[in-house]
């Protein structure tokens, strides 16, 4: 016992709508600050009540909530079916811990009382679980402006009632009008099922006091127009008495159950939309590149679900201790606002509609707090003050904690993007230096060099030997355009500035501008072309194509001896599309280089002796062909060398409409 004693650190505190409900949060406060704990405070809704509890509770209990978590407590908001099943959800799960229930005994100044409240039922559920609880005797309840009481009532719904007890009239009217009076005294049961119908439509569609008006309406209705004597309301024999209980208790009953399933479907409405909103907020920002994006996108979405004004103010680049307007741009806010937005941003606070700060504010601004700290802050403006349930503040905050989120992330991720861009731009920086150093120092040397004999001896060398040194000069200036090519190519399908012009080609086109520009450095190797005997077309960008085709035309020379034969195939397949095969009778790649062979920068890492080159060939290679839709792949031959294969999904027969993907 004493060990479990010790464990007791909880002071939960029962809330009610009444004018010292603020004393319970003090003395909730002051209570667990004796015994070291942690305290709560609660608000019980059944689904049992008037729905909604009336505007105005519904918004003090919000901003006695939004109090008690400024003030450091928890708060809690519990929907229950009745107020036994509450005191079961609030007080089983941590009834070991509570050290304390506080309830207020509010006066009442009702002769009788059917039920018990709300927090009398928790207290003696807490009595039998053996919690201490403390009764806080206040007294009085909230006085109800006119205002006040017309939003509670909704008298307009009580019009409407007493219009649909206008309509049963009607039918009744109608039934007299077309059936003859012996038919009509026989069916007269029909008239109270009409009434019946119109206590039903009105409890169930406007609440349980309009279905109420619409009973006692109803009965008087018939009483006075279908119920001899006619025209008179006649209560003199004890049937007239009967006939009055049953009806007006049937129609009670139907109004009462009517209503309390209005209740429970509307409770349920507004959790399945507080769930449906918070489950989209990151489906609609998964695919966005920008904050702004998102914004524009979670505004749009909140103001369209949930019916209201949105607005999202962060601080400026040039001022992070400021807050502004970020998106909509065409709001408008009043100085209350605007002291209740600055209050809020400053303090890290809610303020405005339903909190204790600036609550004459037509907006309630919720900070939006991530791990990183505040991240700005979102504000909301009902349509009318009926909106602000508890439910509502509650769904708001969850929602500001999540786009909180949603906005780090983005940002997170456009830095991490950023830096991923620095490290590349580095890589290629230094992939340049290590190219001017060695790759394209190398090349440059040779051609002066072969330039320099050329020019200082040419009157001595023979035609043979002039030959030799152009022929030199000349492939060594065509391998430096392919490495500068290589260089610039990568970079511009990094920045995303190449825009591919795919049209219907001859697959022959890139084949032929590539063989005869490497026909200098082909002139050591036998290029032995497969071509698809069938005219096709091919849907690709043909330069493009011809650019990938070249280094791996290009690479075959370097990787195998003078004399090897280099093959290079079109075929195609309805089913899978267009093919490229260039093969190779060189050694073949070796396997652990397989799987990175497409990777830029790999050929970097290799040792000075190995062939020059830049390494970033066959990743250009990759790119160009999947940017196209298609795919390449590499293997090695089984009868020796490697073998490429360039797939493209589109083509068709030359002159056909009729396309193959």
């Amino acid at each position: 016992m004493e060990e479990t004693s010790l464990h007791r650190n909880l002071v939960i505190a029962c809330l009610e709508d009444h004018p010292r409900a603020t004393v319970m949060l003090r003395i909730a406060r002051n209570r667990a600050l004796q015994m070291g704990g942690r305290w709560r405070i609660v608000f019980v809704e059944t689904l049992t009540q008037a729905a909604p509890a009336n505007n105005g509770t519904q918004e003090r209990m919000l901003r006695l909530l939004t109090l008690a978590a400024q003030m450091g407590g928890e708060t809690m908001h519990i929907t229950a079916t009745n107020a036994e099943s509450a005191a079961a959800k609030m007080l089983e799960e941590e009834k070991n811990q509570i050290a304390l229930l506080i309830v207020s005994g509010m006066e009442y100044h009702r002769i009788f009382r059917i039920r018990r409240t709300v927090s009398e039922t928790i207290a003696g559920y807490a009595y039998k679980k053996r919690i201490p609880v403390e009764v806080l005797q206040v007294s009085g309840q909230y006085r109800y402006s006119l205002l006040e009481r017309f939003r509670m009532f909704h008298f307009r719904h009580i019009l409407y009632a007493l219009c649909s007890v206008g309509v049963a009239y009607l039918g009744a009217l109608a039934l007299r009008y077309f059936l003859s009076p012996a038919l009509f005294r026989i069916n007269t049961q029909n008239i109270g099922l009409l009434f019946m119908i119109a206590c039903a439509f009105s409890a169930g569609r406007f609440g349980l006091i309009p279905g109420l008006v619409a009973s006692v309406t109803s009965f008087f209705a018939i009483n006075y127009f279908f119920t001899a004597p006619y025209y008179q309301n006649s209560f003199t024999s004890v049937t007239d008495l009967l006939n009055m209980g049953i009806f007006l208790s049937a129609a009670f009953l139907i109004s009462f159950f009517t209503s309390q399933t209005r209740n429970v479907a509307e409770k349920s409405a507004r959790r399945e939309l507080s769930m449906q909103v918070l489950f989209n907020l990151y489906r609609i920002t998964s695919g966005v590149a920008s904050r702004q994006q998102a914004l524009e996108k979670l505004c749009d979405h909140l103001a369209r679900t949930l019916k209201i004004e949105v607005a999202f103010f962060l601080p400026p680049a040039i001022n992070p201790e400021g807050i502004e307007l970020t998106y909509p741009h065409d709001i408008i806010l009043r100085d209350a606002d605007v002291k209740a937005l600055e209050l809020c941003w400053k303090e890290m606070k809610i303020t405005g509609l339903g909190s204790p700060s600036f609550r004459d504010s037509a907006w309630r601004f919720n900070p939006m707090l991530a791990q990183s700290g505040t991240i700005g802050v979102i504000g909301v403006k009902p349509n009318n003050r009926s909106q602000i349930y508890v439910w509502f503040g509650e769904m708001l905050m969850t929602i500001a904690d999540q786009m909180a989120t949603i906005i780090e992330n983005i940002e997170l991720a456009r830095t991490m993007e950023t830096t991923r861009i620095s490290e590349e731009r580095e890589k290629l920086r230094s992939m340049l230096l290590s190219s001017v150093s060695h790759d394209l120092k190398t090349p440059l040397a040779s051609i002066i060099g072969a330039l320099n004999i050329y020019h200082s001896r040419r009157n001595q060398l023979d035609d043979k030997k002039r030959t030799a040194l152009i022929e030199t000069a000349l492939g060594e200036a065509e391998r430096l355009d392919s490495f500068i090519t290589n260089i610039l190519d990568m970079t511009r399908l990094e920045s995303k500035k190449i825009h591919f012009k795919q049209n219907w080609y001859d697959p022959r086109t890139p084949v032929d501008e590539v063989l005869k520009r490497l026909e200098y450095r082909l002139r050591n190797h036998k290029i032995v072309l497969h071509a698809y005997e069938e005219k096709t077309e091919v849907y690709m960008d043909s330069m493009m194509t011809g650019q990938v085709l070249q280094n791996i035309v290009d690479n075959a020379c370097k990787y195998t001896s003078s004399g090897t034969t280099i093959e290079l195939r079109m075929m195609t397949d309805k089913d899978k599309g267009f093919y490229y095969e260039v093969r190779d009778h060189g050694g073949g790649i070796p396997p652990e280089k397989m799987e990175r062979i497409f990777d830029k920068y790999a050929r970097l890492q290799m040792r000075d002796s190995q062939i020059a080159g830049t390494g970033l060939g066959l990743a250009i290679c990759k790119s160009v062909i999947e940017a196209q839709g298609g795919s390449i792949k590499v293997a090695n031959h089984p009868e020796g060398g490697a073998i490429f294969t360039l797939h493209i999904p589109q083509w068709r027969v030359a002159g056909s409409a009729k396309k193959y993907a």
